[in-house]
């Protein structure tokens, strides 16, 4: 019995939607929890910043190794090991008796991070043809952002209550929980092992040929953006909402809550538009969505108007939009490569991580208490980026034909809309 028939449709979603929810996990759990851990140590916002930073630049970093260790010894034993390292870290963080401890705990959750998302997406691409494969990563992207919409407000509720370390024991509980999923239930999905795939002449080699594919680059650019200017929010945010707007910690969850409801609403418009008219013009709509909410972001900064309101209103769209362009870009970049679709998607990730660090750096050692400036501006200059590359580069590049030996299920690889 092979891979697929032996997990079946239902939990394979689950295992895409559990290895990639460690992210949002290790992200929206914690972010109400920044002022708080900022009084505590008291550190700079820089260098509070850094314990969301570090975890996104380790698990960007890392996915350039797990991605061929995946394609080496099979995504089941790359898998458990995530979350097993994601739940070290959290108990490391849990524990943290200053700063610097914290900021290397959460180090290590970005290698657990890194690995769980390479194996999900991987597993998608091993088991199911492009089209196919996007319409199941819509699904998981579903079931993970209405799992969202609970997550900021129960880090909020948990800060409130237990205090800032309890946000961490409970991704450590959700590490616990994945790692015997995978004991139990998950079988090895990789069509065949590569033993050269960790040697680094080859492996270079391989990450080379990869990144030159118009494809890759187009679908990577489109996620990286609409990545990076998430992050940038999330990651900046709370202490514009808490402590100059005056939002409590509750109502800061609802607000990114209310962030996942609409990119709930956007993996669901995906679904319906794929099947309708394509990945690609699927993109292209999403992308007239993306430079709208650039332009809630950037027009009432330049009036010196903004408010909760107009922030949460341009957050929202921009989420609206990501919910589309997100599962289509993870399945995008991996798909011309049907032999290596671990070390595409971990370079694709890479790179996406890459910039959401460089975001958060910069936002982090530019804000300015009280102000709305960096926070609006970065975002919405990414999101319209984001915009421009989906009625552009996707548009022209977005119509993948694999490289290589056919997927075993499909001989052509089929997009509707434009190329």
């Amino acid at each position: 019995m092979n891979a697929k028939a032996a997990m079946g449709l239902a939990l394979i979603v689950v295992v895409v939607t559990l290895a990639t929810a460690m992210q949002p996990l290790g992200t929206d759990l914690y972010l109400a929890a920044l002022p708080a851990i900022r009084n505590e140590y008291a550190a700079k916002v820089g260098v509070v910043q850094l314990t969301l930073a570090v975890l996104v630049f380790s698990f960007g970093l890392s996915q350039l190794l797990w991605g061929p260790a995946a394609d080496r010894f099979g995504r089941r034993p790359v898998l458990l090991t995530g979350f097993l390292l994601y739940t070290a870290g959290a108990a490391l963080g849990a524990l943290a008796p200053g700063i610097e401890v914290l900021i290397a705990a959460r180090a290590m959750q970005g290698l657990g991070i890194a690995a769980t998302m390479v194996c999900g997406r991987a597993i998608v691409r091993d088991l199911f043809e492009q089209q196919r494969g996007t319409h199941v990563m819509t699904m998981a992207m579903s079931m993970l952002a209405f799992l969202t919409m609970l997550i900021p407000v129960t880090g909020a509720l948990l800060t409130e209550a237990l205090g800032w370390r309890s946000t961490l024991w409970s991704m450590a509980l959700c590490g616990v929980g994945g790692a015997v999923l995978v004991l139990l239930r998950v079988p090895e999905t990789a069509p065949a092992l590569k033993p050269d795939a960790l040697r680094l002449r080859p492996l270079f080699a391989g990450y080379a040929r990869i990144a030159r594919n118009p494809a890759f680059r187009s679908w990577t650019l489109l996620n990286s953006f609409g990545y990076a200017a998430n992050f940038g929010f999330f990651s900046s945010s709370a202490y514009l909402f808490i402590e100059t707007f005056g939002v409590t910690r509750v109502g800061f969850g609802l607000v990114i809550g209310g962030a996942s409801i609409t990119y709930l609403i956007g993996t669901m418009l995906c679904r319906r538009w794929i099947a309708a008219d394509g990945i690609v013009a699927s993109v292209r709509r999403a992308g007239f969505l993306s430079l709208a909410a650039a332009t809630l972001l950037i027009v009432p900064q330049l009036a010196d108007a903004h408010s909760p309101v107009t922030l949460t209103a341009g957050l929202w769209l921009m989420l609206l939009a990501y919910g589309i362009h997100q599962p289509c870009g993870h399945v995008g970049m991996a798909t011309p490569f049907p032999l290596q679709a671990g070390a595409a998607s971990a370079l694709g990730g890479f790179v996406f991580a890459a910039a959401a660090f460089l975001c958060g750096t910069w936002m982090g050692l530019l804000y300015r208490s009280g102000s709305a400036a960096v926070l609006s501006l970065t975002t919405g200059v990414l999101a319209a980026s984001t915009g421009v590359i989906a009625l552009t580069l996707v548009q022209r590049h977005g119509r993948v034909q694999p490289c290589g030996p056919p997927h075993p299920e499909s001989s052509i690889l089929h997009f509707k809309g434009p190329s």
